[in-house]
């Protein structure tokens, strides 16, 4: 067993390392691309020749067939932890490339019923945020309602604001200034809302489980109803989490994250990137996810 694990290990440091070499080619050669169009670059070509490196990007992955390889939790974490910054250059155009687990953080459309609320109610009161908070994000969930029957008053000012879903971090961006604002307190700066929670331009929360090998301490917290130092101890120690087993908890901690269950995994194959781009007084952030097994894209944001 420990031979194979060896063995395991080999082998993704290896798909690491030739993902890094072919990442490199192939931004460099759309970054050629952007050097060439520079002297008369406006924003306009800018955003043009910025969805070429992207097109060039996810080429790139979907035809490297060692990332095929990465199908189990420890090559996905040594993969991540090889591969998660990658700054690149050529002459005045710098390119930073940031890889995560797109399954970190906890989605707030998973508190569906009694005891998983009561355990966010529980952390949200640890941290001094009282129970409006969760109203505001139940009517951001809640979609539109004919009687006007929200929780909270969030719609007075904002009556274009989406409400069937988070669908984005500026959203739920709203939603964090409007409570700060209404109740004049800064409490939601102890979890940071964006870091905590899961946002996507999808609803496909239902599908949703958190890779219990990457989600932040935070998350942790909020599961098992720990202490921040036991929350940072279960987040060094990930990695090479198989199941429950390998967690280590005690009695109530497991119990507290069998409330979870459905939306928990040990695995789950996909990646969050993010890739800047800055050339002169121009910046592009392109943030997407990406599938390791389909080799899809979903959940594109560009922000130029």
């Amino acid at each position: 067993m420990q031979q194979r694990k060896k063995m395991k290990n080999a082998i993704a440091l290896m798909i690491t390392l030739f993902f890094v070499m072919a990442l490199s080619i192939s931004i460099g050669l759309g970054l050629k691309y952007v050097k060439e169009g520079a002297q008369s670059v406006n924003q306009e070509k800018f955003l043009i020749q910025t969805r070429s490196v992207l097109a060039d990007f996810l080429t790139m992955l979907r035809k490297t067939p060692q990332l095929t390889s990465i199908n189990s939790a420890d090559t996905l974490s040594l993969f991540l932890s090889e591969a998660s910054l990658i700054p690149l250059s050529s002459n005045d155009v710098n390119v930073i490339i940031k890889i995560s687990s797109a399954r970190d953080k906890i989605s707030p459309e998973i508190f569906n019923t009694k005891a998983k609320r009561d355990a966010l109610l529980a952390f949200l009161s640890t941290k001094g945020v009282n129970v409006d908070y969760l109203n505001i994000l139940d009517d951001m969930m809640g979609g539109i309602k004919e009687d006007g029957s929200y929780k909270s008053d969030i719609f007075t000012n904002r009556p274009n604001l989406f409400r069937n879903y988070i669908a984005s971090k500026k959203q739920l961006e709203v939603a964090d200034r409007f409570y700060t604002e209404t109740f004049h307190e800064q409490s939601l700066q102890k979890i940071t809302p964006t870091k905590l929670f899961y946002t996507s331009a999808e609803s496909n929360a239902s599908n949703y489980k958190m890779d219990l090998n990457h989600i932040k301490p935070i998350a942790w917290e909020m599961i098992l109803g720990c202490d921040k130092q036991r929350a940072e101890t279960l987040s060094a120690n990930a990695g090479y989490y198989a199941n429950t087993n390998d967690l280590g908890l005690s009695a109530d901690e497991n119990l507290s994250l069998m409330r979870f269950h459905q939306n928990i995994s040990y695995y789950e194959p996909f990646i969050a990137v993010e890739i800047t781009i800055m050339k002169d007084n121009e910046k592009a952030l392109i943030s997407f996810e990406y599938n390791l097994e389909s080799k899809k894209g979903s959940n594109f944001v560009l922000e130029v």
